[in-house]
């Protein structure tokens, strides 16, 4: 487990260049998305800058990127001991995207159904957070993502029960949080047991992660489903690295998950698309996402509604 961190335009517009893509694009048979000439839109309909990132006057001007995000989900953004102080790896990109971009970063928390209409409305510029990139939130927002959140497993220290995945879970208890992506996972898996003539999981939906982890820690249930950025953290700091461990891959529900800005921002989309590009080809997003502990969760370069841009 990795340690915790506390804290030239080019222009071109000869056919045979497109052609050459599409053609590539063919063989690879990749769905790769297509370019027009510089400053036009790929076959998604996403622009695709012309030359170097450019923010929008009104945020240059202000010099500052307002960011939305609730703030609760270590290690990706979290307040420190003293409620004030932002940490984690969110806060991290943001600040490196800003140094480069030539402008402040400045974090303001919302509830976590606050986040996109703090979006869509102007009062953030953008938000980071563990919201999952999927069809339905595209109609509403743009996502350029660089991370994928996942399912693992909570369990006490030592993994007592010896737990390798999630199909060890047959004839045990398990605890969800009410709502979330895990208990899909969980019903999944007890189908499974009983199609293979072991008994189902005993699924037990909890109101919050809180609770949900109290019932590891006293026995009442064999593991928590929960994202995996969270639970490793949680492993890793409660009591000194003490209470807890993760089991199993880590790797199940994988879903993107990135800066999110409003559909009618698409040059403040492109400039962030361009900047975090640059993180991702000088090694520096890689770094940052490794001093968190989830190398494995990276995506290989930036995409844009689950869409990968070619530049």
């Amino acid at each position: 487990m990795g340690a915790w961190s506390p804290n030239s335009r080019h222009r071109s517009t000869r056919p045979v260049v497109v052609l050459a893509v599409l053609a590539a694009c063919a063989a690879l048979l990749s769905g790769c998305l297509v370019p027009r000439a510089a400053g036009g839109k790929d076959q998604q309909g996403v622009s695709v800058p012309s030359g170097p990132a450019r923010l929008p006057d009104e945020i240059r001007q202000r010099g500052v990127i307002v960011v939305a995000g609730q703030l609760a989900s270590p290690p990706l953004g979290y307040l420190d001991s003293d409620g004030k102080t932002v940490r984690g790896l969110n806060k991290d990109i943001a600040e490196e995207l800003g140094r480069r971009l030539g402008v402040q970063v400045r974090f303001e928390q919302y509830p976590f159904a606050g986040l996109i209409p703090a979006v869509q409305s102007g009062k953030a510029d953008v938000a980071m957070d563990l919201i999952g990139d999927t069809e339905e939130r595209r109609r509403l927002v743009d996502f350029v993502d660089y991370l994928d959140q996942a399912t693992t497993m909570l369990v006490p220290q030592g993994n007592p029960l010896g737990l390798g995945d999630v199909g060890d879970l047959c004839g045990r208890a398990v605890a969800v949080v009410r709502g979330g992506v895990q208990l899909a996972l969980a019903e999944e898996t007890s189908g499974k047991c009983a199609a293979s003539g072991k008994p189902p999981l005993d699924v037990q939906q909890l109101n919050n992660p809180a609770d949900a982890r109290l019932q590891v820690q006293s026995g009442r249930v064999a593991a928590f489903l929960g994202n995996t950025p969270v639970l490793r953290y949680i492993a890793d700091t409660a009591e000194g690295g003490q209470l807890f461990d993760t089991a199993g891959s880590g790797q199940h529900q994988r879903q993107p998950i990135g800066i999110i800005t409003a559909k009618d921002k698409t040059e403040l989309r492109d400039a962030l698309i361009a900047t975090l590009g640059g993180m991702f080809s000088d090694g520096s997003l890689a770094r940052l996402v490794d001093q968190y502990g989830l190398g494995d969760l990276a995506l290989q370069k930036p995409v844009v509604n689950g869409q990968e841009v070619i530049r």
